[in-house]
């Protein structure tokens, strides 16, 4: 049984046993949920910020005002407030897009997902979508 499977599965009980609706009762379980971070982290977010910075991930929402190269940076967006990105500041969020993406290695996340990631971790959602979307992503 596929973990989706068993959570879907937990899901339906819960709905049942507490009489809310499915939809709820799962929405509550995923929240409940917060996996443990990888082993390696750092090269997550290291890569991470090299897609947003570099892979011009965020550059349709945000002008990036100093760099070092892997591990911060600072950014204004549109509006002129400014951000310190590192990984204090994306490391709460990596984690869960870690497991919902299903990433298994650094090299895994792309500038469209740090761009979701960093505006999830300065916004908590996504405010900017940028005008060319991403190609639906086949698993094989």
């Amino acid at each position: 049984m596929t973990r989706n499977a068993a959570e879907k599965r937990a899901a339906r009980e819960y709905a049942r046993k507490h009489g809310v609706t499915y939809r709820s009762a799962l929405d509550a379980m995923r929240a409940s949920h917060h996996p443990d971070p990888p082993a390696d982290l750092d090269r997550f977010v290291t890569r991470l910020l090299i897609e947003a910075v570099e892979g011009f991930g965020i550059r349709h929402w945000a002008r990036i005002d100093s760099w070092d190269g892997a591990a911060a940076a600072r950014i204004t967006d549109v509006s002129g407030e400014t951000f310190h990105l590192d990984a204090d500041t994306v490391g709460p969020v990596i984690g869960d897009f870690i497991a919902i993406e299903h990433l298994r290695k650094p090299l895994d996340l792309d500038a469209y997902l740090a761009d979701e990631i960093i505006q999830t971790a300065l916004f908590g959602f996504v405010i900017y979508r940028p005008t060319v979307r991403r190609r639906p992503r086949i698993d094989a």
